[in-house]
């Protein structure tokens, strides 16, 4: 973003009151009350342009209201860490913070999140959620958060080494199975697909998850049951081993950590990878403009069964501490008013998409072609750590099984071959089993 542009959306989102806002009932204008204070804590994005804008606003509310905002930019690094601290000396709780699904379940279960259900679907009845933001979000069918914006995690693909072979833009897991195999040439350290498996790899253990349901299979049912041994996941594990034994996938990809991926084709060694669209954002950089004009950014593929994405919303709770809550409920509204929170998006796009169904309308997010499959991955990733187990003991239980990285572990067992794909589950549903005694 230049300069000039950036300057523009700091002074618009600083100037931009209720008064002008269109597509949401504006939030009414308080009298002035210097007696009243909220505190606010924004985890910062990866924009500096952005985190500007976020503070403008709040500043904003505080004069539009005079209610004095008490508002801290955090890190992401730093961001549970401190609300952890505060939660526990049970002092210097903000009444309103950044939150997502797993921070939530984390806590259970002693959630320190409202209910805010009612507020949700007040927003929703004024300007309607995508109905996998609004229902996805739902945690035992309580919403703990207001759904704000989504991440998301792209198919990346070089399209000059797949016309090479006379294919086109893979669609389903199938087609990017066969492309892979078709393009890789491991003596020139060319590779299909850069999926790896490390230890640590979250960004493929998503990955990983999303093809499994896609394929039919599921670690959970919708009542909690353990059904990580189906054949549909078996299938697949054995599948991806088939691949990276084939020489279709990069030999150290059972070494990589979240980075191995985009690193790996920004390196030019692979021709498919799935990423956050920071990868998009990557290649401007003028050293990869070439790789930049033989790539084409898509939603991910769709299995034989369906095609579920991963759900990476995030947006604001109003803490239990808090003693305001209908002013923390009136500044979150005011933070969805349509005319700035569009213009807040579209200065984050596509890293971050919208939630809202008329931002199908919106020309940043229908006549850019990358926006476009960012915004068409929010409106179908209605999946989390543990789909389609509904019950918020499922929940919690599969999303602290998460952060053990139980999906890379098996398919990184099943490809460097100490480990049947059979064996591999079962060890994974023992797992699964303590996970779920935990929040009984």
């Amino acid at each position: 973003m230049n300069m000039k542009k950036a300057t523009a959306m700091i002074i618009a989102a600083a100037t931009l009151t209720a008064s002008v806002c269109t597509g949401f009932a504006a939030a009414p204008v308080k009298t002035t009350s210097e007696d009243k204070e909220i505190t606010v804590w924004i985890e910062k994005v990866f924009s500096d342009d952005a985190n500007a804008m976020m503070e403008a606003r709040l500043q904003q509310y505080q004069e539009d209201t005079g209610i004095t905002v008490h508002y801290e930019m955090v890190s992401a690094t730093d961001f549970v860490t401190m609300l952890n601290a505060a939660i526990e000396a049970g002092s210097n709780i903000p009444d309103v913070v950044s939150m997502d699904t797993t921070k939530v379940l984390n806590y259970y279960p002693n959630i320190p999140a409202m209910d805010v259900s009612g507020l949700v679907n007040e927003i929703n009845e004024e300007r309607p959620y995508f109905e996998a933001s609004y229902e996805g979000t739902k945690i035992g069918g309580v919403h703990y958060y207001v759904p704000y914006y989504s991440s998301s995690c792209m198919m990346f693909v070089r399209k000059d080494k797949l016309e090479e072979q006379g294919l086109g833009i893979p669609a389903t897991w199938e087609e990017v199975f066969e492309a892979a195999l078709a393009v890789s040439n491991p003596e020139e350290d060319f590779y299909g697909l850069g999926m790896g498996c490390g230890e640590n790899d979250d960004d493929d253990e998503n990955t990983f998850r999303q093809m499994i349901w896609n394929a039919g299979g599921y670690l959970l049912d919708a009542d909690g049951a353990i059904t990580c041994e189906d054949p549909a996941v078996v299938d697949t594990v054995d599948k991806w081993a088939e691949l990276y034994k084939a020489g279709a996938v990069p030999e150290d990809a059972v070494t990589w950590d979240a980075g191995g991926n985009n690193g790996s084709y920004l390196a030019g060694r692979t021709a498919i990878v799935l990423n956050a669209p920071t990868l998009y954002n990557a290649l401007q950089a003028e050293e990869y403009k070439e790789l930049l004009e033989n790539t084409v950014v898509v939603a991910p593929p769709v299995g034989a069964d369906n095609g579920v994405y991963m759900n990476f919303n995030r947006g604001f709770s109003i803490m239990n501490a808090c003693e305001d809550v209908d002013t923390a409920s009136d500044l979150i509204k005011y933070l969805c008013e349509k005319a700035w929170y569009d213009e807040y998006m579209n200065g984050i796009a596509p890293v971050f998409a919208p939630l809202f169904e008329d931002e199908l309308e919106n020309p940043t997010w229908t006549e850019d072609a990358v926006n476009a499959e960012v915004l068409k991955y929010a409106q179908n990733a209605s999946g989390y750590y543990g789909y389609p187990v509904s019950t918020i003991e499922g929940r919690s239980a599969a999303a602290k099984h998460y952060f053990t990285f139980p999906v890379v572990k098996a398919f990184n067992q099943v490809a460097t071959g100490s480990a049947s794909a059979q064996s591999a589950l079962e060890n994974m549903k023992y797992d699964l089993e303590d996970f779920t005694a935990m929040v009984q």
